[in-house]
């Protein structure tokens, strides 16, 4: 078979990196795994101050360390020797050699995936004859029509692309041949310009005069790529067959094959395993082609066009990371052109902590070997999906799409759609805290709300929701409807707020799926996905700034050339004031509400966070955040089936786990002060008005400045004796507080 155009071009890799690990003044060096870090990116340890890019040295309070030059964007960064100060296992301080002080250092990014290359491409040879014909001629089909007839360039095409892309006045089609593609994949990098497509074509000559068309359609039949497995790419229509269909290239039907042929414009979009009403419709495309081409008759055209798509996917092996390699490519496609890894040999710059990826992992593995003990049996495995987002730079930094890529590759964390149930309420009070932060509205974290029992006329009929277990309320305090998912109170909260004010804050946080302004909106009743709610509770984390999902820093060539490049993007979208409060008073969720046995789940460190179930324990939630992470966990069955599992009985303990392996020596640092404008107030829990003396318990509520209560406690009439009895009481507290 001809290879005389392959050289090493097969045995290029492209690899993905995970984020450069940061180390800054204050961070603990035992919690960010500084040692840890340093093996898995081969630093050497030696005596005495390190000389050499890559070394480094260790005494009792001092790490010494010559960092490695990289670069990840468009400016280079570089490495050299640091000191580093440790009193308490906390950074003291950073200092250059010659005492320049430093707020923060960069270790270079740790590969965490190879897609390709030496033994981790995804591709078996194989001559033309050993390739069904139908299929050659669906892909001729798809690809390009006049294969035979041109010599190496369509003119037709060129002017029907030219004609497109004058009208859309972009690149909107390429009216490249199989051998222009088959030179780009080989000699070009894939950015659209002027000058790539000239080489492009002056290429596909020289192929053209060299090589047979059958020796130049076996060629590309074996390079062309044809998805994800994983961390490695599947190449060519051998491979492709196999993972497809677990069959060889030669059995293929007309259906499978057009199916085959119909990925290739864009495998991540018309996978049949990701999207199979896509595939379908393109699927039919190709064989409508093929019809129309004569390849087909009208018979066969409409059998293979009516008959659903079936795939038969072989056992992928386990890879770290795999769901997450699966997602960057996905989101990569559209900035490369849909061409990302049609040319082997590039390099993705991710968001990815690779820490915090092997600690989601090991809490999606564990925590479901555990929950499924517990959990009713449906006939099909129990699944989870977890995904963290750093709330200062909206990164992702630890993805698990299911409870394991080689059993199924469908990405829970990015693609399922599901019912959020009560991990939606923090939005009913982000929007009733912005009101009150706007002037428009009077609702306070202490402001009573009934949760008495109520009914709604809905289109549908009189809906009359339920507390859990059929619990009753009285009047209770906006804290305590959050912290013990009072639904009763919830609904009213969210109807004095204004159901469309609720859907308004909800997409400013980051919510992007269809929401209604119905009532059992407020009550989680549409559907979201997991990346999507991390994001949205991102912006409460963030104090008010929403970003949009970022997993990706930039793709070069393997020489460096820069192919793609992205920032961050935020949007100021939520009153810090409103953000602050609704996150201070998750807080108490962990604290004494739905969420409490976090503490016996060994999270001793402030959190916030708020638990979800849905109706029939389809779906268990819980989505929480420290000033450093924020991370969402969805525990259920793909089919919707009951577990039996509340969000604290299903997803809690999954989250705590990962939260735990972050915090192994202490909790956070010190989180930020609140923004300007919060005030606080002692009040009494049960009246949620201003303390007196005589209440039997005190707590410190936070306000906009402003909306303090003015009234006391009706519940506990204060005398002279409660007055002097409570000033003793604080001075005792000081002083204990002050020889602890």
């Amino acid at each position: 078979m001809g290879r005389g155009v392959a050289g090493d071009a097969w045995e290029v890799p492209s690899i993905l990196y995970g984020r450069p690990a940061e180390i800054r003044r204050g961070d603990h060096i035992g919690n960010a795994r500084f040692s840890e870090r340093l093996r898995r990116l081969s630093y050497r340890k030696v005596t005495g101050a390190p000389s050499s890019a890559g070394t480094y040295s260790e005494e009792p309070d001092r790490i010494r360390i010559f960092t490695r030059d990289y670069r990840i964007e468009e400016t280079p960064r570089n490495g050299g020797p640091v000191d580093i100060e440790v009193r308490d296992g906390r950074v003291v301080s950073l200092l250059t050699p010659a005492g320049v002080p430093l707020d923060a250092i960069r270790l270079e990014p740790e590969e965490v995936a190879r897609l390709m290359g030496p033994r981790m491409e995804a591709r078996r040879m194989v001559p033309l004859s050993a390739i069904a014909p139908v299929l050659q001629q669906a892909v001729i089909a798809a690809e390009d029509g006049r294969f035979y007839s041109h010599f190496g360039i369509d003119l037709f095409g060129v002017a029907r692309a030219a004609v497109a892309n004058f009208r859309e006045m972009r690149f909107a089609q390429g009216g490249s041949t199989i051998t222009q593609q088959l030179a780009k994949n080989f000699f070009l990098s894939p950015r659209k310009t002027i000058g790539r497509k000239l080489l492009e074509a002056e290429y596909a000559l020289v192929l053209e005069l060299r090589y047979p068309k059958k020796e130049i359609l076996e060629m590309y039949l074996n390079k062309v790529y044809l998805g994800q497995e994983g961390p490695r790419g599947i190449y060519g229509v051998e491979e492709a067959a196999g993972f497809y269909f677990s069959k060889r290239a030669a059995e293929l039907t007309l259906g499978e094959a057009a199916l085959m042929a119909g990925i290739l414009r864009s495998p991540n979009r018309y996978s049949p395993l990701r999207d199979p009403p896509a595939a379908k419709e393109r699927r039919n495309a190709v064989l409508l082609r093929m019809r129309h081409l004569g390849m087909i008759r009208e018979e066969e055209y409409l059998r293979a066009s009516r008959a659903p798509v079936r795939t038969r996917p072989r056992r992928a092996p386990a890879g770290t990371a795999a769901y997450f390699a699966d997602y960057v490519q996905r989101v990569s496609e559209d900035a490369l052109g849909g061409e990302k890894l049609y040319r082997t040999g590039y390099r993705f710059y991710t968001t990815l902590d690779p820490v915090q990826q092997a600690a989601a992992e090991e809490a999606v593995a564990k925590g479901l070997a555990e929950i499924e003990k517990s959990a009713l049996p449906a006939g099909e495995p129990l699944q989870a999906a977890l995904v963290a987002v750093d709330p200062a730079t909206g990164g992702i930094t630890a993805m698990v799409g299911g409870r394991g890529y080689g059993e199924t590759q469908f990405n829970r964390a990015a693609d399922s759609h599901r019912q959020p149930g009560s991990a939606f309420k923090p939005f009913v009070l982000l929007a009733a805290m912005e009101q009150a932060a706007r002037g428009k509205g009077k609702a306070t974290l202490s402001t009573m709300v009934s949760g008495e029992a109520l009914t709604l006329p809905t289109p549908e009929g009189p809906w009359s929701p339920a507390n859990y277990d059929g619990m009753t309320y009285g009047q209770v305090t906006v804290r305590r409807m959050i912290e013990e998912s009072v639904n009763t109170a919830t609904v009213r909260l969210a109807m004095d707020t204004g159901l469309a004010e609720v859907v308004r804050t909800a997409r400013a946080a980051g919510v992007a799926s269809p929401l209604s302004p119905v009532p059992s909106m407020a009550l989680g009743s549409f559907e979201v996905t997991p990346l999507e709610l991390a994001y949205a509770y991102a912006t409460i984390a963030s104090r008010g700034t929403r970003f949009e999902p970022f997993p990706l820093f930039s793709v070069t060539t393997a020489d460096g050339e820069i192919l793609s490049a992205e920032k961050p993007r935020y949007t100021r979208t939520v009153d810090p004031r409103a953000a602050y409060l609704a996150g201070f008073a998750m807080e108490g969720v962990l604290e004494r509400g739905t969420a409490k046995t976090a503490r016996a789940l060994g999270v001793y460190f402030p959190a916030s966070g708020k638990t979800g179930t849905t109706d029939r324990n389809r779906d268990a939630w819980f989505v929480g955040f420290t000033p450093d992470v924020v991370c969402a966990v969805w525990v259920g069955y793909d089919s919707g089936a009951d577990t039996g599992l509340t969000g604290a009985r299903g997803a809690l303990p999954v989250w705590a786990r990962f939260l735990r392996a972050l915090y192994p020596y202490s909790g956070p640092a010190a989180p930020t002060p609140p923004p300007e404008g919060i005030v606080t107030a002692g009040i009494d829990p049960e009246s949620g008005l201003l303390a007196t003396a005589a209440c039997p318990q005190e707590m410190r509520e936070a306000y906009i400045a402003g909306t303090v209560p003015t009234e006391t406690c009706p519940l506990h009439p204060a005398t002279p004796v409660d007055a002097v009895r409570k000033g003793l009481r604080g001075i005792g507290e000081f002083f204990r507080n002050l020889f602890k």
